[in-house]
């Protein structure tokens, strides 16, 4: 691959990607982005980010998601975790709890606006 400061470059637009571009929707959409292997990929993003590019893809969702709910509090949670690319709404609500450590209800009980 190069030195390490090309590694280390190289992770840093793994991660960009991972977490700013909502088309990268699998750790082989991100290699297929830059060209490189998945296995590439892995090794790079835990080495130098300390996170796999699963991880990062899944918390960019996750966040798309609750701002989606934020902003439209009338959708059903269902119609998000389509929107999304989750499989179900119980898909999103296992990663809400997982990731933000609490239910998508109170989530949206905590953002709504007055």
């Amino acid at each position: 691959m190069g030195t390490l400061a090309d590694e280390a470059h190289q992770a840093n637009r793994l991660a960009d990607l991972a977490i700013t571009d909502s088309t990268i929707a699998t750790v082989q959409n991100l290699a297929g982005a830059l060209g490189i292997s998945t296995r590439t990929v892995n090794r790079l993003t835990t080495k130098y980010v300390g996170l796999s590019p699963y991880t990062m893809i899944r918390r960019r969702r996750l966040q798309e998601a609750t701002e989606w709910i934020r902003d439209n509090p009338d959708e059903t949670l269902a119609d998000v975790a389509v929107r999304y690319g989750f499989v179900d709404q119980a898909h999103l609500s296992r990663e809400a709890r997982t990731l933000l450590g609490l239910t998508l209800t109170d989530y949206r009980m905590r953002t709504i606006r007055p």
